[in-house]
């Protein structure tokens, strides 16, 4: 989950990224950047990095050698966007809860292994768990419900179209928590992007789901549980470089940790469902092991080695490629597109246009 999608500080091995050393204000703030599925964070660089009144920053390489770095984005997307039937086809016969306990047993020690090998440490900080585990149960617990549940009720290519409303939430929480200002570009943003799930939620094509208004319900609030954990996420790192003194976690330390938490509070309500009552069967498995390893654990990955390469802003213009991916790949499972359809995703489109016209408009004055 992964949202503009602003810039992050990313982990990434030392023999794939090249750094610079650029001084900044002792008060700034690290970027933020869009993380698995279309979700954003603010991350450290590298582990082990002091904080200091400088930060490192990625050197974009030339345009002509970008074109495997693009390649990797939009097969990412396509990866994150098909994500939403396979969850349809799961949700629609199996418990929900459980299929995320499953999904995250499989990406929480893949992730804790490439952990151990990339950095030879487990290590956090105490003081900082308490908010880990807050950050994990929005970002893994609460959010997959709302997924699954989701794609339980709505059809996959409506509740695509509706998550892609994340980075307005993102920027009207962070107006009230961060006390970023709220200007009316925010509002009338918000309002384009909710008049684009509204017409979703009452127009679409798709009339043989359980509930609809029910479904894109659900992912409208997981898309709200993202957008606070991203925010948290925001003030988190803000504090930590602020306080200038310890090293600094890695993206992978960081969001390692933050699976393992979420996991651990889908594992009771999973058991609640008997699982084990049901039919699993090898296509389920599949499903299971896609969402795992390509949507999870290769989709972050190649997300944040596209970051490295080309920028933050750059890479989160691809992001917009996923509900597109999610609503063209939910035709073969007999999904419905009609005109509603486009007119859906051009109203959250400019919801989330406008957000980032306000960012890049206040940066600027900013500067000056």
């Amino acid at each position: 989950m992964i949202f503009r999608p602003p810039g992050a500080y990313t982990s990434l091995p030392p023999a794939k990224i090249r750094t610079r050393e650029r001084s900044t204000p002792r008060n700034s703030e690290p970027e933020t950047v869009k993380s698995q599925a279309g979700r954003l964070a603010v991350l450290p660089l590298k582990r082990n990095t002091e904080a200091t009144g400088s930060v490192l920053t990625t050197k974009v390489q030339p345009k002509h050698l970008n074109w495997p770095v693009y390649s990797g984005l939009v097969f990412t997307m396509f990866v994150w966007g098909l994500a939403w039937p396979v969850g349809r086809l799961l949700a629609s016969n199996l418990p929900a809860v459980s299929i995320a306990a499953i999904r995250y047993a499989i990406v929480v020690p893949v992730l804790f292994t490439i952990l151990w090998f990339r950095e030879g440490s487990f290590k956090i900080e105490k003081s900082w768990i308490p908010t880990l585990v807050v950050m994990g149960i929005l970002n893994t617990t609460l959010y997959q419900i709302f997924f699954l549940y989701g794609v339980k009720y709505a059809a996959a290519s409506d509740d695509s179209l509706v998550i892609g409303i994340g980075p307005v939430l993102i920027a009207v929480m962070a107006s009230f928590i961060l006390k970023e200002r709220l200007t009316w570009t925010k509002t009338l943003g918000f309002a384009s992007g909710l008049a684009g799930i509204i017409t979703i939620s009452i127009l679409s094509p798709n009339t043989q789901v359980l509930n609809r208004p029910l479904g894109v319900t659900l992912v409208f609030g997981g898309a709200a549980a993202y957008a606070l954990y991203t925010v948290m996420l925001r003030r988190f790192f803000s504090k930590n470089l602020a306080d200038n003194h310890g090293p600094q976690q890695s993206s992978l330390s960081i969001l390692s940790w933050i699976s393992l938490f979420g996991w651990f509070f889908l594992i009771p309500f999973s058991l609640l469902e008997a699982p084990w009552t049901y039919s699993w069967n090898a296509g389920s498995w599949l499903g299971i092991l896609y969402l795992a390893i390509l949507s999870t654990i290769i989709g972050y990955f190649l997300y944040i080695e596209g970051v490295s390469k080309i920028g933050a802003g750059r890479s989160g213009v691809f992001t917009n490629l996923v509900p597109v991916f999610g609503v063209l790949t939910s035709v073969f499972i007999g999904e419905n597109i009609s005109p509603w359809t486009g007119v859906s995703f051009l109203l959250i489109l400019a919801g989330v246009l406008l957000v980032n016209r306000q960012v890049k408009n206040s940066r600027s004055s900013a500067h000056f």
